[in-house]
């Protein structure tokens, strides 16, 4: 054999290993995802952690969530488009998931949004009634539940608010990295982790120094101390009002004030569907990014 002959034959070889590793199969692994209230959803909010001294239960804690989307770092995107409304009081929710997806990081995103015509209710414990009065009224979420304060009294409250946004590249909370890392042969494990104590926080656009505050909620509440979005509405942030009709003042005697930051919002209604806006995380504590949906 001559040089151009065994030149050929090693590029030969070369092609031919070429070939066998692109047909080479990819490595592949599912993601299973979950959605969780966690402890607060589940089992409430103690007096201690309120700077006004109240507790919080909820019985209910509807969300309407879709669109959940992987994209990976080539581009690809693998979308489950079922939306769905679940009640995370009631626990955790295993929701539709993603199979045969190539191993490596994956972008995470999803979508809040009223539920729709074709929003199913997989947990069983969400009722046909109330999904057609959150899709009516425009809701993303519907909670309902109790707040006590010693030596003050027992209120309920239903309320309902209109959030409609994507949320986007989302951070781990297990590791605080992008994303998840689809394992090979295997399973990630994902949960989006609703953070119900953003409602009651009493500024905007920080997770800093906020406080847990319910007194402006309280003094809304009708003839029946039921506390509703329209009661919110009707509380405007320059002259909060406490339950004795004047202004709300602290413990120690000071005006509450409630902080929007950099948000035009006008009433305790809108402060507070702003605050929730991007209480849904990745993995716990996780922050994802929004994008308002239209």
């Amino acid at each position: 054999m001559n040089n151009r002959q065994r030149m050929m034959a090693w590029v030969g070889l070369g092609a031919w290993v070429l070939g066998v590793g692109a047909c080479a199969p990819v490595a592949e692994g599912d993601v299973r995802v979950t959605l969780s209230g966690g402890d607060g959803t589940q089992r409430g909010y103690p007096s201690h952690l309120f700077q006004d001294g109240w507790s919080v239960q909820f019985d209910k804690y509807l969300v309407s969530l879709g669109s959940f989307t992987l994209t990976s770092a080539s581009g690809e995107r693998r979308t489950v488009d079922e939306q769905v409304l679940v009640d995370v009081q009631k626990g955790d929710i295993p929701l539709p998931g993603l199979r045969g997806l190539p191993a490596g990081r994956w972008n995470v995103g999803f979508q809040v949004a009223p539920p729709g015509e074709g929003t199913t209710l997989p947990d069983g414990y969400v009722s046909a009634e109330d999904a057609a009065m959150m899709r009516e009224r425009g809701y993303s979420y519907w909670v309902e539940g109790v707040a006590v304060k010693a030596n003050v009294g027992v209120y309920t409250f239903r309320m309902g608010f209109p959030v409609k946004a994507h949320m986007v590249d989302c951070i781990n909370g297990v590791d605080g990295t992008q994303g998840i890392v689809v394992p090979e042969n295997s399973v990630a494990q994902t949960e989006i982790t609703i953070h119900a104590e953003h409602m009651f926080y009493d500024r905007l656009g920080t997770h800093r120094g906020v406080q847990l505050r319910f007194d402006a909620f309280a003094a809304t509440a009708d003839a029946q101390g039921v506390i509703t979005p329209e009661g919110l509405s009707a509380q405007h942030l320059l002259d909060l009002r406490g339950l004795d009709g004047g202004e709300l003042k602290d413990a120690e005697g000071r005006p509450v004030i409630y902080e929007p930051g950099a948000h035009t919002v006008r009433t305790l209604q809108e402060f507070v569907t702003q605050s929730i806006v991007d209480q849904a995380h990745l993995n716990g504590g996780g922050v994802c990014g929004v994008s308002q949906a239209g």
